[in-house]
């Protein structure tokens, strides 16, 4: 359901565009941002905000997604894709999903 709401929202901010992975990354790094200011209550110390980071979770257009409280790395499902053509344009379509 997040990633269906994801692509409307997005069709209608960029109708003559297609989401891809850079778009999620960029709303996940929204999304993130946003958390850590409302755990830190607007700080804009960056030691308190990357401490504030570790271990945050979150249902993103991708699936759910985890920063790391060790590495501060994303923890994510994997897809497995394939490239395919459809209508004239090459689609990145999803035939596995490695979890987490």
């Amino acid at each position: 359901p997040e990633n269906a709401a994801f692509k409307q929202a997005y069709a209608q901010l960029a109708p003559n565009a297609r989401p891809n992975m850079m778009a999620a990354g960029g709303y996940d790094g929204m999304h993130l941002i946003a958390q850590m200011l409302a755990r830190t209550n607007g700080s804009e110390d960056g030691e308190r905000l990357v401490e504030s980071a570790k271990g945050l979770s979150w249902t993103s257009p991708r699936g759910p997604v985890q920063i790391d409280a060790a590495s501060r790395d994303i923890i994510q499902d994997i897809s497995i894709r394939r490239a395919e053509r459809r209508d004239g344009q090459i689609w990145n379509i999803e035939f596995a999903r490695i979890p987490r």
